[in-house]
């Protein structure tokens, strides 16, 4: 229960973190805020743009039906939903696929976090400074701060309780207890 927990309230996040940046991107349209428009496009643009290129070379080997059909949940932002679903599900590391789902999940976390989470929380502080703090821009900021710290927490954990790192590599894993009683 606690790796489907992590990883649907993760998507949950990660999905409410998107639409807040895409109303506020609309909102400093709409104020004739520009330049906090164009950073705020180009940080979603690059995001997308970023985790189609991992979802090419995630299933590259699978064939261009596979890549368009994967794809197709990054361009409605679904793609967080859709890998926890994966990973709830027990999916198992297909032939030819790049890496194994939880992989392919953390990565696409990283993607987000750097691409899309930090820049938001930074542009929208720039323009709360300048003279724009709406209610709606704080929110964004703080679910893209709690995405961010929620999104890097998670991956910590889970690559810190995996037991083939902690088996192949014992010295570099293992600051979260082995028993799950003891966490």
């Amino acid at each position: 229960w606690g790796l489907m927990f992590r990883v649907c309230f993760g998507a949950a996040t990660s999905m409410v973190d998107l639409g807040t940046d895409l109303y506020v991107t609309v909102m400093f349209l709409n104020e004739g805020k520009m330049g906090f428009f164009n950073a705020s496009m180009a940080s979603l643009a690059v995001s997308t743009g970023f985790q189609l290129f991992a979802v090419f070379l995630q299933n590259r080997k699978l064939g261009l039906r596979r890549v368009l059909k994967e794809a197709f949940p990054v361009l409605i932002g679904f793609k967080p939903a859709v890998d926890a679903y994966n990973i709830a599900k027990g999916k198992v590391h297909e032939k030819g696929q790049a890496a194994d789902e939880m992989t392919h999940l953390i990565s696409i976390k990283c993607i987000e976090i750097f691409a899309e989470s930090i820049p938001g929380v930074i542009i929208q502080l720039t323009a709360i400074a300048s003279g724009g703090g709406s209610v709606a821009a704080w929110i964004s900021v703080v679910v893209s701060a709690l995405t961010t710290g929620y999104g890097g927490a998670t991956i910590s954990y889970d690559y810190d309780t995996n037991p083939d790192g902690r088996q192949q590599s014992p010295d570099f894993y293992g600051y979260v207890p082995s028993k799950s009683r003891q966490r």
